[in-house]
């Protein structure tokens, strides 16, 4: 058999595997190369994981890092609904094209798109106030790139697909009733609200139009070209209420397509979307899309998401943990997210029409949550787009006057503290892989860091921000500083000294409010003296001292200076001894306890971003295998293979890349410093392919699921330190773990 046959056989056999369900069994894909067969890597990712419990992930279909997220909305029930979708749900009401994933704030779900075969707005008479479908788990399957949903009532068969910038779907409509599909561009999920939409038929296959909406995102602009295989006529609808003619403008609008039929259709649609223009929808549609070949854009996408995923390959029998980890890398490579047209233009932070010039412009940068792994891993997985989303930052620093903190298509949110672009900017420059010039880079960071506000000009008066004059003072004063320690290390290293020697000082801010008497970091007011009544457990959802956490969760959040935390705590001995407390004590809390403070052991809470380099720190004393069996602990128990496999928001990503990190076997416990803290690997091997011939290798011996690791090897020598460098990763290798027999 040639090299043509065996890849046209084996992607049959995948082809009909996926389509019966069997997203979980190992398949194989053909190597023409080296005419070879191997596993096929999304056989073990499911976009369904993390879209139940509160993961807030949505299963539709996408491909790396790209503008569509084309995926099945529910009607919200609260805040578990904010990706559009849950678990939980059974009530269709539409597919939209933009979706959030694992964020703790719902938005978007643009462009919503409903197949139907009754009357409308005769359907909309009912219990839910709206026209919708009832739906089985049954009948829905998903996989990357790829979704479906069978409705048997109304004998529709949906399917979808995705491009970067537009959004393909398919549609069976069988034998009973009209073939309509229903465009509600008012269609509101959580904070989301229309303020005005627009509809145009250009021709009987040709719908066009575009959504304002604010919410989250205060102004936010979305175009959009609709092409169909089968000609249509429509009828545009305000509130339900029939408007005439082939133009409609409104705040919230609808149209019902119809497609003529006698018996059993299939309609094919391309819906391309644009931050810019209809004009730039309609280009991206050109330029990604020929003809209406589903199929082969379904090919492509998984394709692509083969190829992303394939730069990990695991060698191990544990199919359940590989399902975890690729899994763990397909929500880790959703976002941010393309938000540039194939010509370049965007909206702007300022509200303009842009052209992002010699590179893609990024969004949906939630910094608070992303800078600590998610940003260190795309240094290895992609570093070829490190530069286009260093230059996204920029940009929206020159149309908005300061970096973001949480950009949400190009507008700032403010939802979180801290100003976490400055260590992804730093990690960047010192990985070599941006060319935007170091002094404007620190420019930038300083005019953050520099503000008189969100509590930065207390922290600028005191050295520390007293908590009676601001809200989550302990946090704030303990990322500032974080942030601070980023800025004094890339002045240092542009002959900086002044700014050097000014935010080194800052970035010591954290030890103004430890306690030596309670082991705690907690708040001190304006005079220098500790808040009164101080309970490490207690919690009240960001009215207090801390920012979704209490005193336990936020002590250990200097990244920085591990040793300078330990020292400050007497040395090694007493810092194990509150680290083992850490993990050991009542997991009850007090207050009013934020719905994000999950996964807990003891006091720590992996369902939040805070906590997620602490069980590293152990890896800096001598009971390292403390550490290690508490990773194990998390990986085994925070992450599952169901529905509800995440145990809090992912966060765009940040929960999913902790898990990759500590299934290799380290951790970017120090974002900015290029190294890469041990723990323990879960696979027997893993190589990381990086595109340049230099594979870096990760493999493991004699670990019995019970022992420790005895020696680290990197290169066949002996490792002196306790970590690899990003520089040893990207320049090949070797890393084996020996456990101890």
């Amino acid at each position: 058999m040639n090299n043509n046959s065996t890849a046209l056989l084996v992607s049959a056999t995948l082809s009909s595997l996926l389509l019966a369900g069997c997203i979980n069994e190992p398949t194989v894909v053909a190597d023409v190369a080296t005419d070879t067969v191997k596993e096929d890597v999304l056989a073990y990712a499911d976009p369904m994981i993390g879209t139940g419990g509160h993961g807030h992930t949505f299963p539709g279909a996408t491909v790396p890092f790209g503008m569509v997220q084309l995926s099945p909305d529910n009607i919200s029930k609260g805040w578990d609904w904010t990706s559009g979708y849950h678990y939980s749900d059974n009530v269709l009401v539409g597919f939209s094209h933009t979706h959030l994933s694992g964020t703790g704030v719902g938005d978007l779900l643009d462009i919503l798109m409903l197949p139907m075969i009754s009357q409308y707005p005769q359907n909309t008479e009912n219990e839910l106030d709206r026209a919708h479908s009832i739906y089985s788990h049954d009948n829905e399957f998903a996989t990357l790139g790829y979704y479906s949903l069978e409705l048997p009532k109304e004998q529709i068969r949906a399917e979808m697909t995705a491009t970067k910038r537009v959004g393909v779907h398919r549609y069976e409509f069988g034998e009973q009733g009209s073939a309509q599909i229903l465009f509600d561009l008012g269609f509101k999920q959580n904070w989301d609200l229309a303020e005005e939409t627009y509809f145009k038929v250009e021709n009987d296959h040709t719908l066009v139009g575009y959504r304002i909406s604010s919410g989250w995102a205060k102004y936010q602009p979305v175009y959009f070209v609709a092409e169909f295989d089968q000609p249509f006529s429509h009828q545009f609808y305000a509130e339900r209420q029939p408007k005439s003619g082939d133009e409609f403008k409104g705040v919230k609008t609808e149209a019902v397509l119809t497609f003529a039929k006698q018996q059993a259709i299939t309609v094919n649609a391309k819906v391309g979307i644009s931050y810019a223009s209809i004009d730039g929808a309609r280009k991206n549609i050109a330029l990604e899309t020929k003809g209406f070949d589903f199929d082969g854009v379904k090919a492509q996408a998984e394709e692509t998401w083969r190829a992303q995923l394939s730069k990990f390959e695991v060698q191990d029998a544990d199919k359940e943990a590989k399902t975890k980890f690729y899994t763990a890398l397909y929500h880790s490579f959703l976002a941010p997210s393309l938000f540039s047209d194939a010509n370049g233009e965007y909206y702007g932070a300022d509200g303009k029409t842009h052209k992002a010039e010699g590179y893609d412009r990024y969004t949906l940068f939630s910094l608070w949550d992303t800078f600590r792994a998610l940003h260190p891993l795309l240094t290895i997985s992609n570093p070829e787009l490190v530069d286009d989303m260093t230059r996204s930052m920029m940009a929206f620093y020159n149309e908005a006057g300061l970096l973001p903190s949480w950009d949400l298509m190009s507008n700032e949110t403010d939802i979180m503290i801290g100003y976490h672009g400055v260590p992804v900017l730093v990690d960047a420059y010192f990985k070599g892989l941006t060319d935007v010039p170091g002094e404007e880079l620190l420019a930038a960071m300083k005019k953050s860091a520099m503000q008189d506000r969100f509590g930065i000009d207390l922290f600028r008066e005191y050295g520390y921000i007293p908590s009676e004059l601001e809200l989550e003072a302990v946090s704030k004063t303990l990322e500032y500083a974080f942030d601070d320690f980023a800025i004094a290390k890339l002045a240092k290293a542009l002959g900086k000294e002044d700014d050097y020697q000014y935010f080194s000082k800052r970035a010591n801010a954290y030890k103004t409010l430890f306690d030596k008497q309670t082991g705690f970091m907690r708040g001190k007011d304006k005079n220098g003296d500790w808040v009164k009544d101080f309970n490490p457990t207690y919690v009240a959802h960001r009215k207090t001292d801390y920012t979704e956490a209490n005193a336990w969760q936020y002590t250990w959040f200097v990244p920085h200076d591990v040793q300078g935390l330990m020292d400050l705590y007497g040395g090694e001995k007493p810092f194990l001894a509150k680290l083992d407390e850490l993990f050991a004590t009542s997991s009850e809390m007090q207050g009013d306890v934020s719905p994000d403070i999950t996964g807990l052991i003891g006091q720590y809470a992996h369902g939040n971003e805070p906590v997620h380099h602490v069980a590293y720190l152990y890896s800096f004393t001598d009971d390292k295998y403390k550490g290690e069996a508490r990773i194990k602990q998390i990986r085994d128990t925070m992450y599952g293979t169901g529905p509800d496999g995440l145990t809090g928001n992912d966060d765009v990503g940040q929960m999913s890349a902790w898990y990759v990190f500590s299934a290799l076997g380290f951790y970017p416990v120090n974002p900015i410093d290029g190294k890469y803290v041990y723990g323990t690997p879960q696979f027997d091997k893993v190589t990381i392919k990086q595109g340049n011939g230099k594979d870096f290798v990760i493999e493991k011996s004699g670990d019995n699921g019970d022992n420790f690791i005895e020696n680290t090897l990197l290169n066949g020598a002996k490792a002196t330190q306790n970590h690899v460098t990003h520089q040893q990763l990207v320049d090949g290798g070797k890393l084996h773990f020996q456990f101890k027999n």
